[in-house]
């Protein structure tokens, strides 16, 4: 995933059309889609959606962090863990999309902060180094539509099976 080519107004465009995509996506899925992956060892599509509740929780804290301390060191996140911990291939279609639900309005105050002139605040991720809040949420909009096509190809074969 190589940041630094999105603009602020891109940026902010891809974190609300991916919401959107996502809510979408959600609702043609029955219980039977949710539970499909790509392959053993792979997670499905319930665990992706809770991966991305998962990053835009721990990605927005830390833009939070930028923009209240510049320079803020940022606690490790391991996202294989979150997903083992919180047991999302045991949420139902329901508790899924409520978890969605979620991190709309999550988004939602994450885009309130990127109202504010504070893209070049920065602070120090653990394995990245110095990230400006600009760095940030590009990372979000794009590890979002990475897993937004993983969904769509696991959609797509769960459609022709």
């Amino acid at each position: 995933m190589e940041t630094g080519k999105l603009t602020k107004t891109e940026i902010i465009t891809s974190l609300r059309e991916s919401i959107r995509e996502l809510e979408e996506l959600m609702e043609t899925c029955d219980e039977h889609t949710f539970d499909q992956s790509m392959g053993e060892g792979k997670w499905s599509i319930k665990q992706i959606a809770g991966h991305l509740y998962d990053t835009e929780e721990v990605w927005s804290e830390r833009i939070e962090q930028a923009i209240s301390s510049d320079h803020t060191p940022f606690q490790s996140y391991d996202p294989d863990m979150y997903v083992k911990e919180r047991a999302y291939e045991l949420y139902t279609a329901q508790e899924t999309k409520a978890l969605i639900n979620r991190l709309k309005d999550r988004r939602s105050k994450t885009l309130q902060l990127l109202k504010k002139d504070t893209w070049d605040q920065s602070g120090l991720h653990p394995e990245e180094g110095v990230m400006t809040v600009q760095l940030l949420a590009e990372t979000i909009a794009l590890h979002e539509n990475h897993h937004l096509a993983q969904i769509k190809a696991i959609m797509s074969v769960s459609e022709s099976t």
